[in-house]
């Protein structure tokens, strides 16, 4: 799925990375971050335009985002029971959950920068659970905005060193995946010990 992704950059450049970038944002598993990472180092070699990239990349975010959030807020939380129904999605969703109630605009943060993947899940259940929109946006849309930068210009400062980039992009989100679970465990054990010393 990667390769096709990436093969059809040359091709048709901004719209692949908008409709990426797009549908990621509801969870469907799409190389965002890597795609993002291509097109920065593309720009580098002068086959696309850096600001273009960016920018074409952090609106999709945004839009994705928001309407991922609209969607959850509409649904309810008949959207997270549909959604837990779903093996691969229930401890993600699980996890996000956790997160977002335990830390708040903290979470919102986190996940739409270090823990991109949890991004998706995060929009979802504030949604679902009714968040403040405006504080949503207040948080989302900068950290998004953060990661989208990061991410292009990584690969264009980086263009000559883009197979390890990419590795250490991979390697990076199996290693948030990981601590995200271990933060989420360590969550559980914190409180599970106060109600078994009340």
């Amino acid at each position: 799925m990667t390769e096709i992704i990436l093969g059809l950059i040359p091709e048709y450049g901004l719209y692949i990375i908008f409709f990426t970038v797009l549908f990621a944002c509801f969870g469907i598993p799409l190389p965002s971050s890597i795609l993002v990472l291509t097109s920065g180092a593309l720009a580098a070699a002068g086959d696309l335009i850096i600001w273009q990239v960016v920018l074409v990349a952090t609106i999709a975010y945004w839009l994705g985002d928001q309407l991922a959030f609209a969607i959850a807020r509409f649904t309810g939380p008949s959207l997270l029971t549909l959604l837990r129904k779903i093996q691969r999605i229930k401890p993600v969703l699980d996890r996000s959950e956790t997160m977002l109630k335990q830390h708040g605009w903290v979470a919102i943060f986190l996940s739409h920068t270090i823990f991109s993947p949890t991004g998706p899940y995060v929009s979802y259940v504030s949604g679902a659970v009714k968040t403040n929109w405006l504080k949503f946006t207040a948080v989302a849309m900068p950290s998004s905005t953060l990661w989208t930068i990061s991410y292009a210009m990584l690969g264009y400062f980086f263009a000559g060193e883009l197979p390890q980039m990419s590795d250490l992009v991979a390697s990076m989100l199996i290693v948030a995946v990981f601590t995200t679970i271990s933060i989420a465990f360590v969550i559980w054990l914190v409180v599970s010990w106060r109600h078994f010393e009340a």
